[in-house]
């Protein structure tokens, strides 16, 4: 299985699937709470496929401080230590 933590294209990918959008919809830059299928139950969903594809826990107060999709890339990454 290829990691969603492979390169930024991969993540965006997944991001993009998650979320209901088209990849040309969002970049890295992208406010997530811009997104237009974006809501808290899609937050919810989103983390938990995060968690279940990198055993990267995410809590919605975490999310409560991030701003944009690369935000999200970096939090995952500084917290999976290597194991992705």
């Amino acid at each position: 299985m290829k990691s969603i933590l492979n390169n930024e294209n991969t993540f965006l990918e997944f991001t993009a699937n998650e979320l209901m959008v088209s990849l040309d919809e969002i970049n890295f830059e992208t406010e997530f709470r811009s997104i237009s299928s974006w809501s808290s139950l899609n937050a919810l969903i989103y983390i938990s496929s995060i968690n279940e594809e990198t055993a990267v826990f995410i809590s919605s107060a975490d999310l409560a401080q991030l701003v944009c999709i690369r935000d999200i890339y970096n939090l995952i990454l500084s917290r999976s230590n290597g194991t992705i």
